[in-house]
């Protein structure tokens, strides 16, 4: 049997749930959280990091190398309410605690050699700590009405744009780090992408690279990660508050991030990508983002 459908049933459930819990009344903070702080809202729950308000510019310039057209035009995104975002990919055990209690039973996929997800697992070996792979975007958002209802917090999966903004760290250039020293356009002591000279030949688990400026780990490369937006093939017309862009090729989803098996220039914090929304594979995974 053909587990998929339960999947719409699921979300509508969760979604349901989440939404009342959001409208409840909350209680109001002292003072707003500090970037930089870190906390977790049960003991499954993906560990959260507080991002700095402020603006940025989202896009690249014409003369960064590997620039395609939809990463333009440059312009201003400001992000006035803070935010927090996982610091890692969500875990393959924090996965692994929402299918055991939702009881879903993830369907199997992509059937090249050596590279097909069984049951929401990759061919290679994996622990607790290492990324989870092989939801599609149905099951990515199923566990963020999951997350929510589970908490009582408003969780959703990250927007491109915050997915950028995080990525960069406040910086402006392809990398927030510098590239390896005596080599052609490698990053390789700072991120896992195509190659073993980074040390591993699949994923890497959380924590194996340092964090940029902003605390969050693993944001160019290891495995990519869905984000909610549309696909649109330029920049005119985009959300300048940090939201989802939810107009547009929607039958197309965004991702972001390169995986390790991919050249280090898809890694570049502006770099972009797109997906039909039913594919999974073990290179593709997600983060989370609270509202606060």
């Amino acid at each position: 049997m053909n587990d998929e459908p339960l999947i719409p049933t699921l979300l509508k459930s969760l979604a349901l749930t989440a939404l009342i819990a959001c409208l409840a009344p909350a209680a109001q903070a002292a003072t707003p959280p500090k970037p930089g702080t870190v906390f977790k809202d049960c003991k499954h729950c993906p560990e959260m990091v507080v991002l700095p308000t402020g603006t940025f510019k989202m896009g690249t310039p014409d003369d960064e190398v590997g620039r395609q057209p939809d990463e333009g035009p440059i312009h201003d995104v400001t992000f006035a309410k803070p935010v927090a975002i996982s610091r890692f990919q969500v875990l393959a055990g924090e996965w692994d605690r929402f299918i055991q209690e939702t009881g879903y039973k993830m369907p199997d996929g992509d059937d090249r050699p050596g590279r097909k997800c069984t049951a929401g697992k990759p061919s290679y070996p994996i622990t607790a700590k290492h990324p989870a792979v092989c939801m599609d975007f149905a099951e990515a958002n199923a566990y963020v009405a999951w997350l929510s209802k589970k908490t009582g917090k408003h969780y959703r999966l990250v927007s491109e744009s915050l997915r950028e903004y995080a990525a960069r760290g406040g910086t402006s250039g392809p990398f927030p780090f510098p590239f390896d020293e005596g080599k052609e356009y490698s990053i390789a002591k700072h991120a896992n992408t195509y190659g073993p000279a980074d040390g591993y030949s699949y994923t890497s688990p959380a924590g194996s690279y340092a964090p940029n400026a902003f605390g969050v780990y693993d944001m160019h490369g290891n495995v990519y990660e869905w984000v909610e937006d549309c696909e649109n093939d330029s920049y005119v017309g985009a959300p300048s508050d940090g939201s989802a862009w939810l107009t547009g090729q929607c039958e197309v989803r965004q991702i972001r991030g390169n995986d390790w098996g991919e050249a280090p220039v898809f890694s570049r914090s502006g770099n972009r990508n797109n997906l039909y929304p039913n594919v999974r594979g073990d290179w593709l995974g997600l983060r989370v983002a609270r509202d606060l």
